[in-house]
C-alpha cells in the first residue's frame, strides 16, 4: 500500500527558500514548531530547516567534526560564546539549517518503507508528489494512528 492511500498530517509552514534564519527561527519559535518546510521560487521542496540543526550550527565546530570534542563540559557557562555564534547564523539564508541526513518520502513510497525511514527519522517527514511537491509529512504517531484504525483497534 503506498503512501498515498493514508492520511497524512497537515504540511508545516512552508516558507521561501531565500529567507533568513532569523525569520524562520522566529517563526519557528513562536509557532513552537521544530521545523519549517523551504520551497524554492517554482513551490518545490528543498528541504526542511530544523530548530535543531540550528542548535547544531552554534556550539564549537570541533564539537560537530567525525572524532571531535564529545564533551563540552571545560566551557563553562559559554553563554557569550553561543551569542556569538547564534547572532552569526542569523543573517544566512534558511538553507543552511537543513539536515543534509533528512529522508523524503513520495506519494508512491511502499507503507512498510515508510515505517522503516521513520524508525530512523528525527521528526516527521515530508512527503512529496511527483512534482516535488509538498502534499503533507507523515510522523510516526500518524502512522500508528493509521495501522491502529486499520487493526479496528481505533
Amino acid at each position: 500500500m503506498p503512501l498515498r492511500a493514508i492520511a497524512l498530517s497537515s504540511s508545516p509552514q512552508i516558507v521561501a527558500a531565500d529567507t533568513s534564519v532569523r525569520v524562520v527561527l522566529g517563526l519557528m519559535l513562536e509557532q513552537g514548531v521544530d521545523h519549517v518546510a523551504l520551497v524554492d521560487a517554482g513551490g518545490r521542496f528543498v528541504g526542511l530547516a530544523s530548530v535543531g540543526v540550528a542548535l547544531e550550527r552554534i556550539i564549537p565546530f570541533s564539537a560537530r567534526t567525525p572524532h571531535g570534542l564529545n564533551d563540552l563540559a571545560f566551557a563553562g557557562d559559554a553563554l557569550p560564546m553561543l551569542l556569538d555564534h547564534f547572532r552569526g547564523i542569523l543573517d544566512q539564508p534558511a538553507t543552511t539549517l537543513l539536515d543534509p541526513r533528512a529522508e523524503t518520502l513520495h506519494v508512491a513510497t511502499p507503507l512498510m518503507e515508510a515505517a522503516l525511514l521513520l524508525t530512523h527519522a528525527q521528526g516527521p517527514l515530508p512527503v512529496l508528489d511527483d512534482h516535488d511537491v509538498l502534499v503533507g509529512v507523515l510522523s510516526q504517531r500518524a502512522l500508528m494512528r493509521f495501522l491502529a484504525n486499520q487493526s479496528g483497534e481505533r
